[in-house]
């Protein structure tokens, strides 16, 4: 044996690696409380193991069950690896390339489907609520008044309870109690938009699935005819930049569900889980799949396998690069994922994966931000030193080579992974900022108002990347308050139609003039007529004392009551116009 093989004998001996084994590894047992690794680990996770003898013989490596490393990288000619060439244009794709305004972006995400689906359900909830409230009404005054908010519902109506959470969303009224938002202290657009009583109403009554034809087996049924096809959508509009990343939002929720989760490390804590795939780029949602408990096992595959495969199906043989944490990351992900999908991959690895070699673990005597490397086929495995005694083992089918910044001493791979890591996380946090949900103890509603919110950040990539690329690009406040506009603008014409209070009236038409520049078309349609009508029905001028009994059939053009020609008053439209602007 040569001089050198012996002084590596030694220096591997004298090298203590310590293990313990208190770390539960996070499986498909404990998936109800989910704790979130650190991908940082330290030398003493690793105290009471005994390394075995490692051979580092002809530049191998040994993993503990004998995977071998090499620790020289293969030789690449300088040409660009075909792994790393990216096939498909990112941006939008099909219709989302000529959207020209906010609610073009958000119908192709929201599309008609799903909105006929709320509708028909909501309405069967509304016959039934309708039905009881009938039959245990004590007196007919009660039901009257309950009539006039509890008819059937229609799309222009739901876009408009849309349209409300959005606006909602943007002031951070969400979390308000609902009597605030209909008081004289908060904004008006919501009492333009529709009544307190009704938006209570429908908030209650609005439902996504049929609850008698429901799959009992299904624990996403009542949400899933919806959910899928919102999912669809989002894959169907948009092709995702070269880098993507995968990883686990969370909708705060702290109700009765089969499925909620509890995550230490995430602001709600307590919730909803959907592992999400996210444009590393621009924050878009590429597609998206919930958690709901132990589910049969469609393949003998790992179950982070599994979920991986089918989130990356649209964008399987594009070239792209997936980064994830070391809840997803294996070595067998890696290699079926490049091998069999043409798709790179970065991420961290739990320290007690068999292929990591022992030399690769943390150790009190590594120097600091020192790194080490090891070579796989197509694969590279590295292993840095942060702080004494800590240490971080990533692994990449993206990179190759050694190379280390020559500033942070920090390993290129460990860059890259810090700059595309927070895809998701990001995306969460742009969630939370302007969020729609409102407080409810249905899981089903709480899932919907998650759908509004990525819908609106989906929807806003797809307005600022598709026809309106050459203008400045929108903030988000703004894109979301004229989403929510232009989704109530049709609901409240047709209120303009109907019979409603003079208050409400100038107060819809003020919004109008405020927010869009058509407003003259609704003002023009509502005063360029003569004020007073003609109605076939005498009645008494309510303006006159009763005892003059003066009958009349012309009526207020505004609040439609009998009026006489005492009372009434010759104004030209243009005037009136002014009137109703300065006050």
């Amino acid at each position: 044996m040569s001089d050198m093989e012996n002084e590596i004998r030694q220096l591997l001996l004298d090298i203590d690696v310590e293990d313990d084994d208190e770390h539960v590894e996070f499986s498909d047992d404990n998936m109800e409380i989910d704790s979130e690794e650190d991908d940082e680990m330290s030398a003493s996770d690793c105290e009471e193991e005994e390394i075995s003898e490692t051979r580092h013989h002809e530049g191998v490596l040994l993993g503990k069950k004998g995977f071998r490393w090499t620790v020289q990288p293969h030789s690449s000619s300088g040409r660009t690896a075909s792994r790393n060439i990216v096939l498909k244009v990112p941006g939008c794709k099909d219709a989302a390339k000529f959207v020209k305004s906010e609610v073009e972006a958000w119908d192709l995400l929201f599309d008609s489907t799903i909105l006929e689906t709320i509708v028909f359900n909501t309405n069967i909830e509304i016959g039934v609520q309708r039905q009881n409230s009938a039959s245990t009404s004590s007196s007919t005054s009660t039901a009257a008044s309950t009539s006039k908010y509890n008819g059937d519902t229609n799309i222009d109506e739901i876009r408009a309870l849309i349209g409300l959470l959005y606006i909602a969303g943007v002031q951070k009224q969400s979390r308000r109690a609902i009597k605030y938002m209909w008081s004289i202290n908060c904004s008006p657009i919501f009492q333009a938009i529709m009544g307190q009583n009704r938006f209570e109403f429908l908030t209650n009554c609005i439902r996504f699935d049929d609850r008698e034809t429901r799959d009992r087996a299904d624990k996403l049924s009542p949400i899933r005819l919806i959910w899928e096809k919102f999912c669809f959508n989002s894959t169907k509009y948009y092709t995702p930049h070269e880098y993507c990343t995968i990883d686990e939002q969370l909708l705060g929720f702290r109700g009765n569900c089969p499925f909620r989760i509890y995550i230490p490390s995430k602001p709600d804590k307590y919730g909803i889980k959907i592992i999400t795939m996210c444009d590393s780029r621009t924050y878009y949602m590429v597609s998206a799949i919930p958690y709901i408990g132990k589910e049969i096992r469609i393949s003998n595959d790992p179950i982070p396998l599994q979920i991986v495969k089918k989130l990356t199906e649209s964008i399987h043989g594009t070239g792209r690069n997936l980064t994830m944490d070391n809840w997803f990351t294996s070595i067998q992900l890696v290699e079926e994922m490049l091998s069999r999908h043409k798709l790179t991959v970065v991420g961290t690895l739990r320290k007690n994966k068999a292929e990591i070699p022992p030399l690769f673990l943390p150790n009190r005597k590594k120097e600091i931000l020192s790194s080490q490397f090891a070579f796989k086929d197509k694969m590279t495995l590295v292993a840095f030193t942060p702080k004494k005694g800590k240490g971080v083992v990533l692994i990449s089918s993206l990179h190759k080579g050694k190379t280390v910044d020559p500033q942070s001493k920090k390993p290129e791979i460990i860059n890259f992974y810090n700059s595309t890591k927070g895809g998701v996380d990001t995306f969460d946090q742009l969630v939370h900022t302007y969020s729609v949900a409102r407080k409810t103890r249905r899981w089903p509603l709480r899932y919907f108002f998650g759908m509004l919110d990525q819908a609106g950040i989906n929807s806003m990539v797809l307005y600022n990347l598709g026809n309106n690329y050459k203008n400045k690009k929108q903030k988000r406040s703004i894109f979301l308050h004229n989403l929510g506009f232009f989704l109530a603008k049709p609901y409240m014409k047709k209120r303009l139609d109907q019979k409603i209070s003079i208050h409400l009236r100038t107060n819809i038409v003020k919004i109008f003039m405020n927010a869009s520049g058509e407003a003259h078309e609704v003002i023009d349609k509502d005063e360029g007529q003569e004020p007073p009508s003609k109605k076939a029905k005498q009645g008494r001028c309510f303006l006159c004392p009763r005892m003059k009994d003066k009958k009349t059939k012309t009526v207020c053009k505004t609040c439609d009551r009998h009026i006489c020609a005492e009372h009434r008053m010759e104004i030209c439209t243009s005037c009136k116009f002014l009137a109703k602007k300065n006050a």
